[in-house]
């Protein structure tokens, strides 16, 4: 573990995640954020930008909650018919989104606030070079 409740609370200000289900959520961010930094190295060695990813991992996990959350929550009824029994209802969700991508959507957002300006978002990778292979065929280069 990463970040532990205490600093969730005191240091990150953290007020949404019970301390009961704090371990569960941090541990899932710490899990996202290894795979979205991966090519650069172990981003929890890095002593240099170690408040950063402290906040990474406590806003990614504080998200995570809120989302589940909201996922959890019975929708606003968005659309009704009578005949056909044809009901739907407002979801935070996009259409056709699925509830892993959703929940990896809303960490990300949260995730690139703290991380972006330190470089461990790029998909270059410390080595400078790209995901595997030099075509430059891709956006995330």
């Amino acid at each position: 573990m990463y970040v532990d409740f205490e600093y969730y609370v005191n240091v990150f200000c953290g007020k949404t995640l019970p301390e009961q289900d704090f371990l569960e959520f941090e541990r899932e961010a710490e899990t996202y954020i290894r795979y979205l930094t991966y090519l650069n190295g172990d981003i929890f060695a890095d002593t240099e930008q170690e408040k950063a990813v402290k906040g990474a991992v406590c806003a990614a996990a504080d998200i995570r909650y809120a989302a589940f959350l909201e996922l959890r929550r019975c929708g606003t009824l968005k659309s009704e018919s009578k005949d056909g029994l044809s009901v739907s209802f407002v979801t935070p969700r996009k259409d056709g989104e699925t509830e892993e991508s959703y929940m990896r959507r809303c960490m990300y957002q949260g995730i690139r606030v703290w991380l972006l300006p330190t470089g461990w978002l790029s998909r270059r990778g410390k080595a400078g070079g790209t995901h595997g292979h030099e075509c430059g065929c891709c956006d995330c280069l």
